[in-house]
């Protein structure tokens, strides 16, 4: 368990909106649909400061830009060298790196463009929010199906020993038509890849002490990050279970969980589940599949659950609030055998 680690902002982008509002709407099946090639970046962030980026990159840098802003933060006002940054993403800048492989196979390879390389590689999203933001702290990046959980698990352990006083935490993915192709035949529902949603949702971790001395208000506390990467069958034979870790006795707390994968994923998902009295809901298929822009929606919208519960009674299946929710818990069991539980708990 963690203590004195707080989400003191929030920023979401993605192909069904921008910000708060839209990701609301959302939630509630009224979204406004796009795509991300036809985005206006230019009037959210200065694009000039990411003039060679792939999409991921520029949706990673609008999400990282609104939840600093959410947060209050000025990065120039801050200790540049006690802010990190951490992204997780699945697939990397896909476009940019078919791009530039087409540009190898069909033209002439000394003609490439070495800048075209490096927006190629799954790191040059952060690289470009550090660099264009002045960001001197902790930077890595994450991949795999829980890579927002890993991040948010990193992150806190380095604010708790004191290495850090900020950390921007999220997760960046772009739909490709070639991930139609490449999961068409091993997922459980390969129609629904063309309809992912793509883009990138941040949080921002501060310590306790550092958000009271700034005055900062807080959405939530970080109670909880960890990770267990095992099949279905490993999970049956030593008995595992990310339920250890949530009391669900405990009426005060509310499970949300994701599991839209494959076969194996939903029988650890109902391997994880078994058990638990309570009403939980399973916020997958709002998202789409397991790329780290969709697990970064599903952490902000625990974080907005916990700071307010009564706003998504209704998502929640509750017409009405007859206990405190104090606790929320997503429980990810994502394709490939990544498993992980996050846990918020609310500024009581």
């Amino acid at each position: 368990m963690y203590s004195g680690i707080v989400i003191t902002g929030v920023g979401m982008m993605g192909d069904w909106g921008v910000g708060r509002d839209d990701f609301i709407s959302l939630l509630l099946g009224h979204p406004t649909l796009t795509t991300i090639d036809k985005f206006d970046f230019d009037a959210h962030i200065d694009t000039n400061l990411l003039r060679r980026a792939d999409y991921i990159s520029l949706c990673a840098f609008t999400a990282a830009v609104m939840a600093l802003r959410d947060a209050k933060i000025s990065i120039k006002q801050e200790d540049s060298t006690r802010v990190g940054v951490i992204l997780g993403t699945v697939h990397g800048p896909l476009h940019y790196s078919f791009d530039y492989h087409a540009s190898l196979v069909t033209g002439d390879p000394k003609m490439v463009s070495p800048m075209f390389f490096s927006d190629s590689i799954p790191n040059a999203p952060v690289s470009h929010i550090s660099t264009a933001l002045g960001i001197h702290g902790y930077t890595i990046t994450t991949q795999g199906y829980c890579a927002v959980a890993q991040g948010l698990k990193i992150a806190a352990e380095r604010i708790q020993r004191g290495a850090l006083d900020v950390c921007l935490v999220g997760g960046a993915d772009v739909n490709h038509d070639f991930l139609a192709k490449l999961y068409g035949g091993c997922v459980a529902h390969p129609k629904k890849i063309a309809t992912t949603f793509g883009g990138s949702g941040f949080l921002i971790l501060e310590s306790l002490d550092h958000a009271q001395k700034r005055g900062a208000v807080t959405y939530a506390h970080l109670e909880q990050a960890l990770m267990i990467t095992a099949k279905y069958e490993v999970l049956s034979s030593q008995h595992v279970s990310l339920l250890d870790k949530i009391d669900v006795q405990n009426p005060s707390k509310y499970l949300l969980s994701v599991a839209d994968d494959d076969k194996d994923s939903e029988l650890r998902r109902d391997y994880f589940l078994n058990g638990i009295p309570d009403h939980y809901t399973d916020c997958s298929s709002i998202f789409g599949y397991g790329f780290a822009a969709a697990e970064s929606f599903q952490n902000i919208l625990a974080v907005l659950i916990a700071q307010s519960p009564q706003m998504f009674s209704s998502f929640l299946g509750m017409t009405e609030l007859t206990t405190a929710i104090n606790n929320v818990s997503l429980l990810r069991t994502a394709f490939a055998g990544g498993n992980s539980l996050v846990v918020f708990s609310r500024n009581v």
